[in-house]
């Protein structure tokens, strides 16, 4: 098997391609891939099982973010029926490691690096087709969802919101990746409802993706769940500063949301 690594690679990054998955085409693509033997067995003649190493670069590492566990098990459950023919050979264990990168001026061009991620996220900003991306359940939309996207776009912000946004034949799931990626910022509505739906928690992945790069993304609003409900669901959103739709009215909700989106916060 060590000597088709490359083989795997290639054809595990065209699977990925023809499905659309631009960052594990890329992290494969741009990867130093190593298959390494974890344990041998003798019985049945020997059997052998590996670990596929791949390591990127601190950049692209950075990007993959929260997805780095959920992108290890999907490629080694992908590489599966790669390896049938390998009567006696498994891939036991995908590992996405940053590479180490040398640099003995890495001081001084440390600020080059403040830098140009400030003029990355500035542009990100000023190219991003939508100010907010709402994520909720369908159950909340009218007592909150939907009065509050109005509320947000009749002051003149650009929000992503199903109801303004999807048309009739649009596919849901492009429809809602392009809406995450061309949006600022993600107006999470944490409830009951959200907690037990399958949508609200890929779009709420693809966000916290985003905000592993370093800036605010998730501007969560917590909708009839206390903290100890959001702890059980997601211990890191439980410790995010929240609005709560019960202690404020949607207008409230929504002037603390402007301040965010404005920039003032």
């Amino acid at each position: 098997m060590p000597e088709e690594k490359e083989a795997i690679i290639r054809t595990l990054a065209q699977v990925y391609a023809m499905e659309g998955r631009r960052l594990e085409v890329e992290l494969l693509a741009k990867s130093e891939a190593e298959l390494v033997e974890m344990e041998y067995d003798n019985w049945n003649g020997g059997t052998y099982t590996y670990a596929l190493k791949l390591q990127v670069s601190p950049v692209l590492y950075t990007r993959i973010g929260v997805k780095l566990d959920a992108i290890e098990k999907d490629i080694l459950k992908r590489v599966d029926p790669l390896l049938r023919g390998y009567a006696n050979e498994h891939l036991g264990q995908v590992i996405i490691t940053m590479q180490l990168e040398h640099d003995a001026n890495w001081r001084e061009n440390a600020a080059k690096w403040l830098a140009e991620s400030a003029e990355d996220q500035a542009a990100r900003d000023t190219s991003m087709a939508y100010d907010a991306f709402i994520s909720h359940a369908t159950e909340d939309k009218q007592e909150l969802v939907r009065p509050l996207a109005k509320e947000l776009a009749g002051r003149g912000f650009r929000i992503w919101y199903d109801e303004f946004t999807l048309k009739v034949g649009d596919s849901l799931r492009q429809s809602i990746d392009k809406g995450l990626a061309s949006s600022r910022f993600g107006v999470v509505v944490l409830s009951s409802a959200f907690f037990r739906k399958n949508w609200p928690q890929y779009e709420l992945d693809g966000l916290v993706a985003r905000q592993g790069v370093g800036y605010k993304v998730v501007l969560p609003v917590w909708h009839g769940v206390s903290r100890e409900d959001v702890l059980r669901y997601s211990p890191s959103l439980a410790d995010k500063l929240a609005l709560r739709s019960a202690d404020r009215t949607i207008q409230e909700v929504a002037d603390e949301l402007a301040r965010v989106l404005s920039g003032e916060d």
